[in-house]
C-alpha cells in the first residue's frame, strides 16, 4: 500500500494511525519497528517528522491464525 503525506510536520506513526482504517497508533509502531514501512525508499521511525508528498510505502503482514478452543462452563 503507498500513502502520500498530506500534512507536515506530523509524526509518522500518527499519520499511518490515522491513514489507515483500524490501525492504532501502537500497531503502526510496531509495522515500524518490524521493517514494514518505508518512507522515501527507507525504513521509517516512528518519530520522524513527515513533508507533505512523502511516500510512505506500507506492507501489512498476513494476519496469524489464532486457535481458540472452547471451554464447557458449567
Amino acid at each position: 500500500m503507498t500513502l502520500y503525506a498530506d500534512v507536515a510536520g506530523e509524526r509518522l506513526d500518527a499519520f499511518l494511525a490515522r491513514s489507515i482504517e483500524g490501525m492504532t497508533r501502537s500497531a503502526a509502531q510496531r509495522l515500524l519497528e518490524d521493517g514494514c514501512v518505508l518512507r522515501g525508499g527507507k525504513p521509517g521511525k516512528k518519530n520522524d517528522k513527515l513533508n507533505i508528498g512523502d511516500e510512505i510505502r506500507v506492507t501489512l503482514p498476513e494476519p496469524k491464525p489464532v486457535d481458540i478452543q472452547p471451554v464447557e462452563m458449567p
